[in-house]
């Protein structure tokens, strides 16, 4: 959750100041229209669930991170409806990969699970505070170029970790 919820509001915090500048000099009513994005989502949700019992959720959520790396990949191409491409890619990704991790939390510990719940929702907002932050360093550093390289770093270590707790054999609950 820190990692997925870090990379989604760093993502939507710093796309819109490269996409404000040239050369897409886009106003901010039409940067703003890039959140319907955010519908792509809805999808992701009904999908998630779907392709975690067929695939397993280790499976699914590093293949829900390596797709929300691809996306951000496409926002460092030049024509706009590439990065538009690239935004909706990774919104799925993570929408799909947010409801596989938090529904895995629910399901996993014996007791205390609304413990588990919380301790992962305390993570996902402490992961949009702090990597939001980073990768804000990242920008002012090198730019879009820097965010996506931060974001695509951290994505790498979230499908490292989907792939440790599945061979931990933590993805049969």
């Amino acid at each position: 959750g820190f990692l997925l919820m870090g990379c989604f509001t760093s993502l939507y915090n710093y796309l819109g100041f490269r996409l404000v500048a040239p050369p897409f000099s886009l106003s901010a009513g039409q940067i703003g229209t890039i959140f319907l994005l955010y519908f792509v989502g809805m999808l992701a949700c009904n999908l998630a669930p779907r392709m975690a019992e067929r695939f397993g959720r280790p499976r699914t959520l590093g293949a829900m991170a390596a797709s929300m790396a691809a996306g951000v990949a496409l926002t460092l191409a030049w024509q706009l409806p590439m990065v538009i491409v690239g935004v909706g890619i990774f919104t799925f990704g993570f929408f799909a990969g947010h409801t596989v991790a938090a529904g895995w939390v629910g399901r996993r510990p014996a007791v205390a699970r609304a413990l588990a719940a919380a301790l992962y929702l305390c993570s996902y907002y402490i992961g949009a505070s702090v990597f939001g932050t980073l990768s804000g360093l990242a920008w002012q550093f090198d730019g879009w170029i820097g965010v996506a390289a931060c974001l695509i770093g951290a994505l790498v270590v979230c499908c490292g970790v989907a792939w440790r707790l599945g061979h931990l054999g933590m993805g049969k609950a």
